[in-house]
């Protein structure tokens, strides 16, 4: 019996905690494989990528904003060290000698986070049959010659989490991915999520990530090196976070893993239980 994988999105007020939890082709005129074939190969691609990913560790910059009025303004600047584990993200302030199982809203308070840094997420979607996906043709994306499919994720399948002023529910979802199209590797991943139960109070979250080859150990994989995360509430407040991903190497469950202590002005509060 396969287990549902939950991304959470958490919003607290006035600004939009996010824990949140994707592919498109085009066949190019000299392939004479159809789109779906291609997207097959799409996701046994995705699948041979998850399987040979290692354990591993990236340190994350998140930097926060929010709109008031038409001006955006920083709202401050994050630094976690996550973990890849067991095909499981996990998060630990910069500094911390060990990862836990602590959500990460309880790490970071107030303002936009999401829980699938990493884009495990992504993976689940292509490899569980959660989403109904649509050739969409070809195009150049982010410097890449890509083929691109859209996808729609209905609320029964979806395990996109939205918690606001301490409500919860889950919410349904629509993107688009791009894959190389001679690697067939991800290149980038829009999601958009519009259809959130009218009672949590969230008219819309967005997210993008760009894909890129990042070295862990001696190997590269396609990782997502910047994710942009956007959402708006019922009262029209905005906030946008994007984060950054470097410094990714390999580490065993049973190593003992150190960090630098982060520099001064670096945001890594304490967060109360939204």
């Amino acid at each position: 019996m396969c287990m549902k994988a939950y991304t959470t999105v958490v919003i607290t007020a006035p600004l939009a905690a996010f824990l949140f939890s994707s592919q498109a082709l085009s066949v190019q005129p000299e392939r004479a494989e159809s789109g779906e074939a291609l997207f097959e190969r799409v996701k046994a691609r995705a699948a041979e990528h998850l399987g040979k990913l290692p354990n591993y560790t990236c340190h994350a910059t998140i930097e926060r904003m929010v709109r008031v009025r038409s001006d955006f303004q920083p709202l401050d600047t994050v630094e976690l060290e996550v973990a890849f584990v067991g095909q499981q993200e996990l998060f630990a302030r910069s500094g911390a000698d060990r990862f836990g199982e602590q959500p990460i809203e309880r790490i970071v308070s107030g303002g936009t986070i999401g829980n699938r840094i990493m884009g495990s997420h992504v993976d689940l979607i292509l490899n569980h049959d959660l989403a109904e996906f649509k050739f969409a043709g070809d195009c150049k994306k982010d410097g890449h010659k890509t083929l691109r499919y859209d996808l729609d994720v209905p609320i029964g399948k979806s395990g996109f989490l939205v918690r606001h002023n301490g409500a919860v529910g889950v919410a349904g979802y629509e993107g688009s991915v791009w894959v190389d199209a001679e690697t067939l590797d991800l290149v980038r991943v829009d999601l958009k999520v519009k259809k959130i139960p009218s009672n949590l109070g969230v008219r819309l979250i967005e997210q993008s990530m760009h894909y890129k080859n990042l070295t862990i150990g001696n190997s590269e994989f396609t990782l997502p090196e910047r994710s942009d995360l956007a959402a708006t509430d019922d009262m029209g407040n905005y906030s946008f976070t994007r984060v950054k991903l470097n410094r990714c190497r390999e580490f065993s469950a049973d190593s003992v893993v150190k960090y630098a202590v982060p520099s001064e002005g670096t945001a890594s509060r304490e967060s109360n239980d939204h």
